[in-house]
C-alpha cells in the first residue's frame, strides 16, 4: 500500500481500532482466524502510527477495554 493509498481502518476511531487489534490477535492464537489475518493487523498498525499511537499502545488500550467490558457482562447478572 503506497503513502497515498488510505484503509478502512484510516477512517476509525483509535477504540475501535484498538478492538479491532486485539480481536483478530486474540482469534488467531485461538484457530478461530488464519495467519493471513496478519496483514490486517499490518494495516491497523499502519493507521494507529498515522494517528500517533503505537501498536502496543492500541494492544493494551483494547486489553483494557474488554477487560471493562467482560466486568459489566458478570456484574449485570443475577
Amino acid at each position: 500500500m503506497t503513502k497515498e493509498e488510505k484503509s478502512l481502518y484510516d477512517e476509525l476511531p483509535c477504540h475501535i481500532l484498538a478492538g479491532f487489534s486485539y480481536e483478530i490477535k486474540q482469534n488467531i492464537q485461538k484457530g478461530i482466524l488464519s495467519n493471513a489475518m496478519y496483514h490486517e493487523i499490518k494495516l491497523i498498525e499502519q493507521a494507529g502510527i498515522k494517528n500517533g499511537i503505537p501498536m502496543k499502545c492500541l494492544y493494551r488500550k483494547a486489553s483494557c477495554i474488554v477487560q471493562i467490558e467482560k466486568l459489566k457482562e458478570t456484574s449485570f447478572r443475577f
